[in-house]
């Protein structure tokens, strides 16, 4: 009972610059990479009720800086999927005020390939998901300065690394794949995230389970577009 009390996800809020937090409270979702703020102000939190049933699969929102959450939307099965082989969602809100989510897909149908929905009214409901032919996961989802939405998401076969994608058009196609790292010594790897410096470079920063080593590290790689 004590274990299954502390399972899920936690958050902590500071308003001092992470000097201080306050203590713990749930949260609805499980996503690794977190919320993210909208043009409105609301945040929204694409993820999946892990430690709960039935495990819904799709949005929260809060509209007091994260310190309180209610569900927003849930996430439609393709045809023949199973909901609960959804996992790791991350959103972006594009140039255009369209929301675009990427799933983790563990489905037969375009197993180990990301899935994405888009959304044009807020997050208030979603299309179904669908393939976007990368494969590659978990994906994060970050929109540059200049508009463009850019994908980084591990890549577990050859080459073995990280990988990102561009999107010019508010995420309805996206490029071949940009290599951030491809020396990895096995598929126990991923999850990077990225963001934008000052400068334009772009800094991801996953982690990696690397040769000589007994426990896995955090690497980064700072790169830029060209």
């Amino acid at each position: 009972d004590q274990r299954k009390a502390a399972l899920g996800v936690w958050m902590a809020r500071s308003t001092d610059g992470g000097v201080t937090f306050s203590k713990r409270y749930d949260c609805l979702v499980d996503s690794p990479h977190g919320p993210i703020q909208l043009a409105d102000g609301r945040l929204l939190y694409a993820g999946k009720d892990l430690w709960r049933e039935p495990n819904r699969v799709g949005f929260c929102e809060s509209n007091d800086d994260g310190q309180s959450w209610r569900w927003l939307a849930e996430v439609t099965a393709r045809d023949g999927d199973d909901h609960s082989q959804y996992h790791e969602l991350h959103a972006v809100e594009a140039s255009d005020g369209r929301l675009v989510a990427q799933i983790r897909n563990h489905n037969p149908n375009h197993r180990g390939e990301t899935l994405q929905c888009e959304s044009t009214d807020g997050g208030k409901t979603w299309s179904k998901p669908h393939s976007i032919g990368v494969w590659g996961l978990p994906s994060h989802l970050l929109r540059l300065r200049d508009g463009r939405l850019l994908m980084t998401y591990g890549h577990r076969r050859a080459p073995l690394g990280n990988q990102a994608r561009l999107s010019d058009d508010g995420g309805r196609t996206w490029s071949d794949p940009l290599i951030i790292s491809g020396d990895g010594v096995s598929g126990d790897l991923g999850y990077p995230s990225t963001v934008e410096l000052s400068d334009g470079t772009l800094l991801t920063a996953w982690y990696e389970n690397m040769a000589k080593s007994p426990n896995a590290v955090l690497r980064q790689a700072r790169w830029e577009l060209v």
